[in-house]
């Protein structure tokens, strides 16, 4: 057994020994005192009864003889020791003694029974008898009652009668009571005892297995648990236990999840990221920290700042934790060539110089190249709007100046206001969707929709455009592909290419063809018009970018078009392609997947499908 287990079962065994122990002396104890109450009871029985009897005359007169027969006779009828004192202490007659020895008897008048009794009426007591060499229980009683103040002082009873019964045969039954209570204590002493090592080796097993469970959960194995097979307060420990291996290998996945969480966001940021020691050594650092500083990551836990051989580092990280506050700084990393970044160090609590550092490498090239893209789109509408608004100005303070007397030109000068003013209001609804579509939180209103009657209604609305620029529009759109879509989204898209085909090709075909390829729509317009150059292609769904400036403006077009038809399928996780020959035509396609966009996905990746294309024609086109 475990020590825990020896220690309470040595102390349960020392506390039941001694209250066992305890309860046999209090049961002996009151064993005896029963016994001898039983025999006071006898005595004072069998004392009056002998007092009817007794010679009391013969006694007064100190007849030996008469008084010692009396005795006799009274002792052999009781199976007692019968004996009469006088008051003196003298002994008159004792049926034990023989007669001729009663004067040369001790006098008794120092026996406490026979002083117990001339004093309170009754006396008793238990001693080893000289005259019969045997140990009695004496009770004694006088003949006549005492006077009040006995003594001295009072008048005594002439004699007292006294029965002795032998000790060992009036305690025959309290020896025989006590003797089977210690027999009965000594058998539940055993029992408890073992049974109580019974009890301590199965509680020893069960608590060796908590220990071996609650160690093997200190060692990391979470798996590990305590069998429960009762309803004890040990099972309650193993169930605990249990639970808490559960919390906690629910805690360390939640952890780890977190972990790896962490780890994936970190791996992902296009921002270099280190955690610093407080004594400035890598304690942690993502993939791209060691890519921008242009060295592998050193082996270790730690690894000295000095490790990414770029000092400015070390300079910077020296000068945040001189300074306990953050610094951020733009400097110069070469790594393979020069780039431009944003050096970060701020401390992980404020305040606390054990806390550690956060360095962060953020590359400025993509700040700066969106920065310039920005003031190029502010440029491009500037300039896109600048346009209709001076012709619109002009020729306003033209007729002003007096071109309304002007009946010749003033007709033309209105119709010139009205085609900018138009003009501009395409430029500015092209520019609000755009910005509709960028939108971070921009929502689709996604239903079912067949994408063959959609395109056909706007193919439709395009009919007279056609025929006026004498091309021939073409359908192939079978009915029943049915896609979850945006309808407005797709719209515009298809409207804005087949608006732009129209435009762009002075003579041939124009054909608009939808197919249903498996999980994935696509839709394509074709034109026999001029084409694009193979420089060109990559650019031309930029906002702003034409390949004809001159002719592009002429035409009334805002440079935004495709751009709009790239955000509205790419919000529906598909995507854009064009194929373009010089001399021969161009072909954009459209894909987006039937099911609608999956949620939280990145724009998909379409497979690349060859639509049927016309025979080419000599005739130019441009786009």
């Amino acid at each position: 057994m475990t020590s825990l287990t020896s220690r309470l079962y040595s102390l349960i065994a020392i506390l039941l020994g001694a209250g066992l122990l305890a309860a046999g002396i209090v049961l002996d104890r009151d064993s005896r005192l029963t016994t001898i109450h039983f025999l006071e009871s006898d005595g004072r029985h069998e004392l009056a009864l002998l007092r009817v009897s007794a010679p009391v005359a013969e006694i007064r007169r100190g007849n030996i003889a008469a008084v010692d027969a009396w005795c006799d006779r009274a002792g052999e009828a009781l199976d007692r020791r019968v004996t009469v004192i006088e008051s003196t202490g003298r002994v008159l007659g004792d049926s034990r003694v023989p007669l001729d020895s009663i004067p040369k008897m001790q006098n008794h008048a120092d026996r406490p029974e026979v002083r117990a009794a001339l004093r309170t009426g009754v006396g008793e007591s238990t001693r080893q008898s000289w005259t019969i060499r045997q140990k009695l229980f004496y009770i004694a009683e006088p003949l006549e009652a005492a006077t009040p103040g006995a003594g001295s002082r009072g008048h005594l009873a002439p004699a007292v009668l006294r029965i002795a019964m032998p000790v060992p045969g009036a305690y025959e039954f309290g020896r025989r009571w006590q003797r089977h209570l210690w027999i009965g204590i000594a058998a539940v002493f055993a029992l408890v005892l073992g049974g109580g090592y019974v009890l301590g080796r199965r509680v020893d097993r069960r608590l060796r297995r908590l220990r071996e469970s609650a160690e093997a959960l200190g060692s990391g194995d979470l798996a590990a648990r305590v069998p429960v097979d009762s309803h004890d307060e040990l099972a309650a420990l193993g169930r605990i236990l249990n639970s808490m291996a559960e919390r906690l290998a629910a805690k360390l996945s939640e952890l780890q999840a977190e972990r790896d969480g962490g780890e994936a966001v970190l791996a992902n940021l296009s921002q270099g990221i280190a955690l610093l020691t407080p004594d400035l050594s890598i304690r942690h650092a993502n993939d791209r920290f060691w890519e921008i500083v242009g060295t592998r990551r050193p082996p270790g836990p730690e690894v000295r700042l000095a490790a990414t051989r770029q000092p400015v580092l070390e300079e910077i990280a020296a000068q945040a934790r001189q300074r306990g506050t953050a610094v951020r700084r733009d400097v110069s990393l070469y790594v393979g060539g020069r780039g431009d970044y944003e050096i970060s160090v701020s401390p992980i609590r404020a305040g606390a110089e054990s806390g550690g550092w956060l360095l962060s490498i953020e590359d400025l090239k993509p700040e700066r190249t969106m920065a310039k893209l920005r003031r190029e789109f502010v440029a491009n509408v500037s300039h896109e709007l600048r346009t209709p608004l001076t012709s619109i100005r002009g020729y306003a303070e033209t007729l002003l100046q007096g071109g309304l007397d002007d009946e010749e030109n003033r007709s033309r000068f209105v119709d010139t206001i009205r085609k900018q003013a138009v003009r501009l209001e395409s430029l500015v609804e092209d520019l609000l969707e755009l910005a509709d579509l960028e939108r971070p939180d921009t929502a689709l209103d996604l239903k079912d929709w067949d994408v063959a009657e959609v395109v056909r209604d706007l193919a439709a609305g395009f009919e007279e455009l056609a025929n006026r620029r004498g091309l021939s529009l073409e359908l192939d759109a079978r009915p029943g592909i049915h896609a979850r879509m945006d309808r407005k989204r797709i719209e515009v898209a298809v409207h804005n290419l087949i608006e732009n085909a129209i435009k762009y090709t002075d003579s041939g075909t124009v054909r608009v063809a939808v197919r249903d390829d498996g999980g994935w729509v696509l839709i394509a317009v074709q034109d026999t018009g001029r084409g694009v150059e193979p420089e060109h292609v990559p650019r031309l769904f930029e906002r702003f970018y034409r390949v004809d400036r001159g002719r592009a403006r002429a035409e009334g077009g805002t440079g935004l078009g495709l751009s709009i038809v790239k955000h509205a399928i790419e919000l529906h996780r598909g995507r854009v392609s064009v194929e373009s020959t010089p001399g021969r035509g161009s072909t954009f396609r459209l894909e987006f997947p039937r099911a609608g966009p999956p949620q939280g996905g990145s724009p998909a990746q379409a497979q690349d499908t060859t639509f049927p294309r016309p025979a080419p024609t000599d005739a130019p086109q441009a786009t």
